[in-house]
């Protein structure tokens, strides 16, 4: 099909632990931590820097660029695009394809079938997948606990790279499960109805289309990564597929929820471990359904800065800092 040629990821510096804002409303909970963005770090400066990386990663000229899709949540524009700013930025201009995809996070597997299209098509070379979002809920809400800030991008090309996609399944219901409406705080009316019924489901039915297309059990991969709007559910998610726990690559708790980046970060982390000749599996998850891809690495080629060193540096801060980073007063 096509092949990742190289990665990147943005992780903001600024951090809070979840026990913080715990405590600023007195309850109880608050294992781990989220990113914040800096108040100058939004969705095009975060999706930027992801793909400068991942071009560099990739040795790729933005010349050879056909497209550029940029996936996100959280871009605060109601007529803009984002795709055509970052691909600016890149350099990246002339005769390029530029798409902005949102209102599900399930929209970055729709984004790298698109690229995977247009290059099977023979109208592009190379294209820039880019997910970018900086999530914020009101103080106070249950959302408050998850939504945090990142982005990854991964360029993808016919010749042989760090990964090669060779499969596609999906499964597609219009369950809606997480949603929000502009200017309010993302809902979850019945979160447990929403995981068995819609999370769980979906994801199970995706992993099935995918065997039936490949031919490969879920239980022959040898990492996998599931997105989810909260970090307990791949646990029942392990369960259902029939998979072991050692299997899920995720670094949820330390990150928090990053909207559509969470899929992209967790699979770069999954692609860093990786060793030469193992499979991954990667499910998509938001509004809508699901889509599996089944990756099978081919070089264990580590980005400019990986994960690891970007989880390092970090500065805590305080819940009224917080508050006002994310201009929530």
């Amino acid at each position: 099909m096509a092949n990742i040629i190289g990665y990147g990821t943005h992780l903001p510096y600024y951090r809070i632990k979840l026990e913080e804002i715990a405590k600023a409303w007195n309850r109880g909970g608050g294992r781990g931590e989220k990113t914040i963005p800096a108040p100058d770090e939004d969705v095009v400066t975060m999706g930027f820097k992801a793909a400068q990386g991942a071009l560099a990663h990739a040795g790729v000229s933005v010349a050879n660029v056909g497209a550029v899709y940029v996936c996100s949540l959280s871009s605060g524009y109601i007529e803009n695009s984002v795709a055509a700013q970052i691909a600016y930025a890149l350099g990246v201009e002339g005769n390029v394809n530029c798409t902005d995809l949102g209102l599900s996070a399930r929209v970055v597997t729709s984004a790298l079938q698109a690229c995977v299209d247009a290059m099977a098509a023979k109208r592009i070379e190379y294209g820039v997948v880019i997910a970018s979002d900086a999530l914020t809920a009101k103080p106070g809400s249950d959302a408050e606990m998850t939504s945090a800030a990142g982005a990854a991008a991964f360029v993808l090309g016919a010749k042989n790279g760090i990964a090669e996609i060779f499969g596609f399944g999906s499964h597609t219901t219009g369950f809606i499960g997480r949603y929000s409406v502009e200017g309010d705080s993302p809902m979850l009316d019945d979160e447990r109805f929403v995981m068995k019924h819609g999370y769980l489901e979906h994801l199970s039915r995706a992993a099935q289309a995918l065997e039936r297309s490949t031919k490969i059990s879920s239980k022959d991969f040898d990492r996998v990564v599931l997105q989810a709007p909260d970090p307990r559910w791949p646990a029942r998610a392990l369960a259902k597929l029939g998979l072991t726990p050692e299997k899920l690559v995720s670094i949820g708790t330390q990150v928090g929820y990053t909207g559509c980046a969470s899929f992209f970060i967790d699979l770069a982390l999954a692609l860093e471990q990786a060793k030469p000749s193992e499979k991954i599996l990667a499910i998509s998850f938001g509004p809508g359904g699901s889509d599996a891809l089944a990756l099978i690495v081919r070089e264990n080629k580590k980005p400019i800065k990986p994960l690891s060193e970007q989880m390092a540096p970090k500065e805590y801060v305080s819940y009224t800092t917080y508050l006002r980073y994310t201009r929530q007063f």
